[in-house]
């Protein structure tokens, strides 16, 4: 059974009974954590440090004794930091270490594995401690400043220094422990083969000879290894990430390049308009809240632009939530996928993966695909095959789910058979892919209105009216709203 932090506290001297029961008693009256409010009340963060090491079997650190090159600080955005409470203190010996509050979370170890690339060492510091420091370094780094020294770090102390209170609780600061191999030295010749595997574009492996003064693997000491490095070079996939809060931005590009994606980001939805238009790239990753143009509205102008309606969007959000939203983001506006915020980035990586192998055997929709059965569907429709003209407009929409001409010519043979609810869908689905196709939207006013629906049919006209383009059809529309509401 864990021993209780008050009781570790007073065990080891650090502070007194008197102390820890009025701490708890002001932890528990602020939501705060017992060790935060000792901090607070004048004891010594090293001493809280090690009872919490003794608790959590992991090393503790003193954060005020720590100096830390805010370079690190890059691999961490800032927002997870503070909402996580991490800071990274040194990546001595190829792994990242991080002063935690809760040095146990899985969570939160698995995402900064997933977002660096790289194994994580976590070191119990006390929760206060880590909150004022993540502030402190951050804005440091946001200054322009280079290094972060803890207010009790001494003048002396080396440049870089992640200080650890050992298990014997002596008090002396040590470094972390390396706990990864010493780097590993590539020759010429080795880089010539790298360089030709390179031009390869797709991914490759090169056996590179390693001298090791210490076996990497069953090979003796002293004697050449063979180490295998996959390289991934030209013929990256290219992921557009659509978010308006830059920290999210970064922290899914770090993600998806670690993981051999190439990735560019855009900020509103405007902006990813114009880079999806230009880059076409694999896949879309589109907030759904946006500035200047909503995340729905870039999805389906992506969907609806002969140039974009092939690429995959998945889109995310911490606003429209359950299944409901989801499927309208799939039926209405085309999403591949809908991703609901807070997500964890190995979930994220496994969905994108999972869309760009489902569209990657889809034939791209096109209105060249298209043509011949619209075509074909005017004929029938004029002859007044009707059945056979469904068929075709259908036939169209199935080549290019995206053609605003298919869904209303389908629209208008439905209607003309009497299948008005058929007819109302369609109509809708056109006036979504091409807003303000003012035939379109009069004719829906007038089905709805038909049916009862009278606020749909207003709906309609306003749309219209918003739509019109000069006075006269403005005109004729007012009055066709002034008489449905009369």
């Amino acid at each position: 059974m864990s021993i209780p932090t008050g009781v570790l506290v007073v065990q080891r001297g650090v502070a007194t009974q008197a102390q820890v029961d009025q701490a708890w008693r002001e932890a528990k009256a602020r939501g705060e954590k017992l060790c935060s409010r000792l901090l607070a009340s004048g004891v010594a963060e090293a001493g809280l440090a090690a009872a919490l090491s003794a608790k959590h079997g992991v090393p503790g650190v003193d954060v005020s004794r720590c100096v830390i090159d805010l370079s690190l600080l890059d691999l961490v955005p800032r927002l997870v930091a503070e909402n996580d409470r991490i800071l990274p203190l040194s990546d001595e010996g190829g792994r990242l270490h991080l002063a935690m509050a809760t040095p146990h979370d899985e969570r939160v170890l698995s995402e900064v594995r997933f977002v660096t690339g790289r194994e994580v060492s976590p070191y119990v510091a006390v929760d206060l401690a880590v909150h004022a420091a993540v502030k402190e370094a951050y804005d440091a780094r946001e200054a322009g400043e280079l290094t972060w020294r803890g207010h009790a770090a001494g003048p002396g102390l080396p440049p870089v220094l992640a200080a650890v209170l050992p298990d014997d609780d002596d008090g002396a600061l040590s470094r972390p422990p390396a706990g990864g191999a010493e780097p590993v030295e590539i020759g010429a010749d080795d880089m010539v083969a790298l360089d030709a595997a390179l031009d390869d574009g797709e991914g490759v492996e090169v056996a590179v000879d390693v001298e090791a003064d210490e076996p990497l693997g069953a090979a003796p000491a002293g004697q050449p290894e063979e180490v295998v490095i996959t390289v991934r070079a030209a013929g990256r996939r290219t992921v557009l990430v659509v978010d308006d809060e830059p920290e999210i931005r970064l922290l899914v590009q770090r993600a998806l390049e670690k993981h051999g994606f190439a990735v560019e980001t855009a900020a509103d939805g405007a902006e990813g308009i114009s880079k999806c238009e230009a880059l076409q790239p694999d896949l879309v990753l589109l907030d759904a809240m946006l500035p200047k143009v909503h995340g729905f509205e870039a999805c389906r102008r992506m969907k609806s632009s002969p140039r974009t309606r092939h690429v995959p969007v998945i889109m995310m959000t911490a606003v429209y939530r359950g299944w409901r939203f989801a499927e309208d983001a799939r039926d209405t506006y085309g999403a591949e996928d809908y991703i609901e915020k807070p997500f964890r980035l190995d979930d994220v990586l496994r969905r994108i993966e999972a869309v760009l192998e489902t569209t990657a055997a889809r034939p791209r929709p096109s209105a060249a695909a298209a043509e011949p059965h619209l075509n074909r569907g005017k004929e029938l429709l004029t002859a007044s095959q009707l059945p056979e003209a469904q068929a075709a407009f259908e036939a169209a929409v199935q080549a290019d789910p995206y053609s605003a001409e298919a869904h209303a010519q389908l629209a208008r043979t439905l209607r003309a058979r009497g299948e008005v609810y058929g007819a109302m869908t369609a109509f809708e689905r056109a006036a979504e892919l091409k807003p303000g196709w003012l035939p379109v939207l009069r004719a829906l006013a007038g089905l709805y209105e038909e049916k009862g629906f009278r606020r749909k049919a207003t709906e309609a006209l306003e749309r219209a009216l918003a739509a019109a383009g000069d006075d006269a059809t403005r005109d004729t529309l007012r009055n066709d709203l002034m008489a449905l509401l009369g």
